[in-house]
C-alpha cells in the first residue's frame, strides 16, 4: 500500500547534484534556472516517513489508488532566480496527490557552507553517532519566541563542535539545516502552481477546524468519484490551511548573502494525523538548486550592480527597475536610499556618487 524506500545508503548528497550555471546578458537580471523534481526516499527527513493517503479534509483515497500511485507519476518543475536578494521563483506541478497539502523547503547538505546559513533561517535536524552509524534523527523543536538565536540555535552552537574520534566527521553530532518557507494545496487532479519567495520560516501546517493561523489558504473540495483517486462520493467541504511560524517575523526572514548549493524538496503535510492512512511527513520529491543571495546593502552608496564602481552601469540598472517591487528578484539593489521605492531619487543619489569606488 505504501511505496518502498529508495535504495538505502544513497542519502541526501546523492540526490543533490550541482545545478548548471547560466550566463546573464548585460544589464539584465540574473538568468533563471529550471530543475525538475524526482521521487526520493520518503524517510529522508523523518525516521518513519510514512506516506499519507488522506486529502486535506481527511478523506481517504481509494484502494486501487493507494496501491498503484507513485511519485514517479508526477511532474514538478521549479524555475528560480540564480542570483537575487531573495530566493524566489515559480513551481508548476501535475499529477501529485489530489486535494493535498505539500510543504516546500530548501534542505542543506551537512558539511557544506550552506548548511549553517539555512539552519539559522529555518530548522535543525539532529543526529548522533552511535559508534557504528548515525541515529535516525529528530527535529530540534524549542523555537522560543521567534527571535534569533532561538533555543534550537543555542543547542546547535553548544553541540556542533563536540568531538567524536569514532565518527566519519570527527564530531558526535550531525546537523542538517532546512527551511520550510512555503506551501500549496493541489486541485482535484493533483495539479498546482505557486509563485514563491523564501521570506518566511514555518514550523508545520495546521488546518480548520482545529486552528488556522493568519494568512491561510483555502481548499474547496468536492472529490470526483469518476477520477481514479476516490471510491467514495464524499460531500463538498471547505478546509482552511495555514502555517505555524518557526521564526518571526512572517514574511521578514532573509537568507544570509552568499552562494547556496542545496536541494529543494516537497514534503507531505500529515496534520498530526496518526491513523493508519494519516502519514508521517514523508519526503515526496526533490532536486538540486544552486543560487546566490546578493547583499541587501552595497559597500558604497550608488553601487547598484555591486561591481565596486559607481558609473553609468548603475544608472542603467536603476532606470530599468523604476517602479518595480523592491522584494522581487534583485530589485532591492536599485533602492539606493532604502525608502522601499525605486524612483528618480535613487537615480539622483547615484549621480551624486559617480566615480566612487570601493576602498
Amino acid at each position: 500500500m505504501k511505496q518502498g524506500r529508495a535504495q538505502p545508503g544513497l542519502g541526501l548528497a546523492c540526490c543533490l547534484a550541482a545545478a548548471m550555471a547560466c550566463t546573464a546578458a548585460a544589464f539584465a537580471a540574473a538568468c533563471p534556472r529550471i530543475v525538475y523534481l524526482t521521487r526520493i526516499d520518503p524517510g529522508l527527513t523523518s525516521p518513519t516517513g510514512y506516506y499519507r493517503w488522506l486529502n486535506v479534509a481527511d478523506q481517504a483515497y481509494g484502494t486501487a489508488y493507494r496501491e498503484n500511485y507513485t511519485y514517479d507519476h508526477a511532474m514538478v518543475q521549479v524555475t528560480y532566480e540564480s542570483a537575487s536578494n531573495l530566493f524566489n521563483g515559480t513551481l508548476v506541478a501535475a499529477n501529485l496527490k489530489p486535494n493535498f497539502a505539500y510543504q516546500l523547503k530548501i534542505i542543506a547538505i551537512p558539511g557544506t557552507p550552506s548548511n549553517e546559513a539555512i539552519g539559522l533561517a529555518g530548522r535543525w535536524w539532529e543526529q548522533t553517532w552511535t559508534g557504528t552509524s548515525w541515529s535516525p534523527g529528530w527535529n530540534l523543536n524549542y523555537k522560543g519566541d521567534g527571535t534569533s538565536p532561538n533555543p534550537n540555535d543555542l543547542t546547535y552552537y553548544q553541540r556542533c563542535g563536540i568531538p567524536d574520534a569514532t565518527s566519519p566527521t570527527g564530531l558526535h553530532y550531525l546537523y542538517t539545516g532546512y527551511m520550510f518557507f512555503d506551501y500549496f494545496i493541489t486541485d482535484g487532479y493533483g495539479n498546482a502552481s505557486l509563485s514563491f519567495q523564501a521570506t518566511s520560516s514555518h514550523h508545520v501546517l495546521l488546518k480548520s477546524p482545529d486552528y488556522v493561523p493568519p494568512g491561510y489558504k483555502v481548499a474547496a473540495l468536492d472529490p470526483d468519484t469518476s477520477t481514479p483517486a476516490y471510491e467514495v462520493d464524499y460531500p463538498p467541504r471547505v478546509v482552511e490551511v495555514g502555517a505555524e511560524w518557526e521564526r518571526l517575523p512572517i514574511g521578514g526572514i532573509r537568507l544570509f548573502p552568499g552562494t547556496y548549493t542545496c536541494g529543494i524538496m516537497l514534503t507531505e503535510e500529515s496534520f498530526h494525523n496518526y491513523s493508519e492512512l494519516g502519514g508521517r511527513w514523508a519526503a515526496a520529491m526533490a532536486g538540486p538548486v544552486e543560487f546566490t543571495i546578493l547583499s541587501n546593502a552595497p559597500s558604497i552608496r550608488g553601487d547598484a550592480n555591486r561591481d565596486c564602481t559607481v558609473n553609468i552601469l548603475d544608472l542603467l540598472f536603476i532606470r530599468s527597475r523604476i517602479g518595480c517591487n523592491v522584494d522581487t528578484a534583485d530589485n532591492a539593489q536599485a533602492d539606493i536610499n532604502t525608502d522601499g521605492l525605486i524612483n528618480i531619487l535613487d537615480l539622483i543619489q547615484t549621480r551624486n556618487h559617480l566615480g566612487d569606488k570601493c576602498p
